[in-house]
């Protein structure tokens, strides 16, 4: 193949991922304008540009009257499971995707797999089967079953990165510490640990946001004692046709961004990748 050929390729393929990502950022960009219209109406584009939807975010944050109440409770709320379900998934996935890097035996494949169920179900078959075995098994507080709900969905999500970041790797120095007379629990914490830290602040990030954000399965485990912030905006939805959680979703939008860019200052972004 001749070098024009092959710029010329390499051309057309700048173009295609352009349009991919210019189509996949499309909604989010025209979410992002029509937050900050100045009509009583989701209207893109905006005749006007204001902040006062943005202002009533605020209110609904401080439960003022005439709006609708608890958005503040629910965001923390959300954060709280969030955090939680992300400390134990992550600690559950390291230790899981840990046990199914050093052990091999007859069925791993099976077992691997078996890790991996909440991804291949929709999420409804699986909220589904968690409302059931709730309903018949009420041993978990109302929100207990919701923490739970979302360890479920987002434990594989750490077994995948983990698990990556452990095959780029290994384990030869954890091997060579145990050799030199560190035993094995040390040895993982004061040196495989650090290296995979990146794989596992990922995870971390990882099931936190697709705790904060997931609709279909909070949908079937909350209560209005355990209400997560996508039920509050679904109920909002259902009343009300105003500009304000186009507002809201700029807001968290930003700060999912704001989280990304303190993991990439952490652990970098990059380097995770390359160890992908």
């Amino acid at each position: 193949m001749k070098a024009g050929q092959l710029a010329a390729g390499g051309v057309l393929l700048r173009v295609w991922c352009g349009l991919v990502f210019a189509f996949l950022l499309a909604p989010i960009a025209i979410l992002v304008v029509t937050s900050f219209t100045a009509g009583e109406t989701v209207a893109f584009p905006p005749a006007e540009y204001s902040l006062r939807w943005y202002g009533k975010v605020w209110q609904h944050v401080l439960d003022a009257p005439g709006v609708k109440p608890g958005l503040g409770s629910v965001f923390l709320l959300s954060v709280r499971v969030g955090l939680v379900v992300a400390l134990g998934a992550t600690g559950a996935g390291v230790l899981a995707s840990y046990a199914l890097y050093q052990f091999r035996f007859r069925g791993m494949a099976i077992l691997r797999q078996y890790f991996l169920v909440p991804l291949m179900f929709p999420q409804i078959v699986t909220s589904v089967a968690l409302l059931v075995w709730f309903s018949e098994v009420p041993i978990f507080g109302l929100l207990g079953r919701l923490v739970l709900g979302h360890l479920i969905l987002t434990l594989p999500y750490v077994i995948l990165t983990v698990g990556a970041t452990l095959e780029a790797t290994g384990t030869d120095l954890e091997e060579a510490a145990v050799g030199l007379g560190a035993s094995r629990p040390r040895a993982f914490w004061a040196v495989t640990l650090p290296l995979i830290r990146p794989g596992v602040v990922a995870g971390a990030l990882f099931a936190f946001i697709i705790s904060f954000d997931t609709f279909t399965l909070s949908y079937f485990l909350y209560s209005a004692d355990a209400k997560p912030l996508p039920m509050w905006v679904f109920e909002y939805m259902a009343y009300f046709l105003d500009p304000t959680l186009a507002a809201l979703s700029t807001l968290l939008i930003a700060l999912t961004l704001a989280v990304v860019l303190a993991v990439d200052r952490l652990v970098g972004l990059q380097r995770l990748a390359a160890q992908r």
